[in-house]
């Protein structure tokens, strides 16, 4: 596709080889693998130790692997920008941002089966913590982007759940002083999908906790607007459109928004007039371009659809064509949502216009959770047999 090429090694950290790790358990594996963090350096070592009685703890080894990878590819970013650069970077001419969509944290109405719901929701809960600590400690992003759907009943949630939930998402992603963190609503936090209508109690409790549906936050050399579509009138967009003035304009939106007919979208985009748009929902990764979309004359555009569910480096982005954008969709990190493929968004925006854009693949949960029932059936065979030809 024209407007994107591969990003030069010299350039970003290398990411292959680390979409896909699979590990083949064999009947004569005997060593477990694990990884220790060194307290007084950034590198992570690999140590090999030989397991207690010759056991092999399957789901040990299964995290231990994908781990590797993860904590792998963050050693690389490091090799390639060194910890002196990353400190002296200026954000008048780069910032990373670190793209968090649809985690969903689960609620007690739909989850309120005593013990399982218990049992989901402190699962989840760890599993997103833990891997949102590894992206977090890899990135080091200058801004946190959260596109919507932050929890899976904010809009129906009691007043109490939803302070319960709040708490647990200010446990899973903390909150620091020196990086920002912008927030939009998805429909499960507002409404606005099927019959789960928008209403003003919902609007007004979720700009309570995270600020307002419909802004504009200047960052350094960034505009960032948010803007919802469900807003049928145009009053938010020109509001918004009087607050821009940085060079560059990254627009959020929940929902894709090139999706859209074009007489439905164009009086937005010509108010907002984004260089980017990033936007969730579809739970997949993806990539849409648009060569005219900022055109006057023409009420249809084409668009070029990129399937980004197996990158395993970066693309490259141009946002300095004339009425050209692009718009990245950005995939779930939550294992809940049914998805085999869950990750966090990474883009490094240049203040010359250009895009590097990737994502951090997650560990297949439920990969995982069906070797922890394999390896429990196994032991309990193993047990029972010995156990009853002991009693012989």
């Amino acid at each position: 596709m024209k407007g994107i090429r591969r990003c030069n090694k010299h350039r970003r950290a290398d990411y292959h080889n680390v979409k896909r790790n699979y590990v083949t358990l064999d009947a004569d594996l005997r060593r477990e693998l694990k990884y220790e963090r060194q307290a007084s350096s950034s590198r992570v070592t690999y140590v090999e130790t030989e397991p207690e009685n010759n056991k092999i703890y399957m789901n040990k080894l299964i995290l231990s692997v994908r781990s590797q990878a993860f904590i792998r590819k963050r050693h690389n970013y490091r090799n390639s920008r060194t910890e002196g650069a990353m400190m002296s970077r200026s954000l008048d001419k780069e910032q990373v941002a670190l793209l968090i969509a649809d985690p969903q944290l689960q609620g007690w109405q739909d989850e309120h089966v005593f013990p399982f719901g218990n049992i989901a929701r402190w699962d989840i809960d760890r599993y997103l913590w833990k891997t949102f600590s590894y992206a977090l400690e890899y990135s080091k992003p200058d801004i946190i982007i959260f596109l919507g759907d932050i929890f899976d009943e904010g809009s129906k949630a009691s007043d109490s759940e939803y302070a319960a939930t709040l708490a647990r998402l200010r446990g899973i992603f903390p909150q620091t002083s020196y990086i920002k963190t912008i927030y939009i609503p998805g429909d499960n936090d507002i409404g606005g999908e099927g019959r789960d209508f928008v209403h003003a109690w919902k609007s007004d409790r979720y700009e309570e906790h995270f600020g307002n549906i419909s802004d504009v936050i200047r960052f350094g050399f960034l505009n960032v607007p948010s803007y919802t579509m469900s807003d049928k009138t145009l009053k938010a967009a020109t509001e918004v459109q009087e607050r821009l003035s940085a060079p560059l304009r990254v627009m959020l939106n929940h929902h894709l928004v090139t999706v859209e007919a074009k007489h439905y979208i164009y009086p937005v985009l010509k108010r907002l007039r984004p260089n980017l748009i990033l936007s969730a929902h579809s739970h997949h990764a993806s990539l849409i371009s648009c060569r005219d979309c900022l055109h006057d004359n023409d009420w249809s555009w084409e668009r070029q659809f990129q399937n980004l569910q197996f990158l395993d480096s970066y693309v490259h982005l141009n946002l300095n064509q004339s009425n050209s954008m692009h718009e990245i969709v950005v995939p779930t990190c939550s294992y809940r949502m049914g998805v085999s493929d869950m990750g966090f968004g990474l883009a490094i925006i240049g203040s010359e216009g250009v895009v590097d854009y990737t994502t951090l693949w997650l560990p297949r949960r439920y990969t995982m959770l069906i070797g922890y029932v394999i390896y429990m059936g196994i032991s309990g065979a193993v047990l029972s047999v010995l156990f009853f030809s002991q009693r012989r």
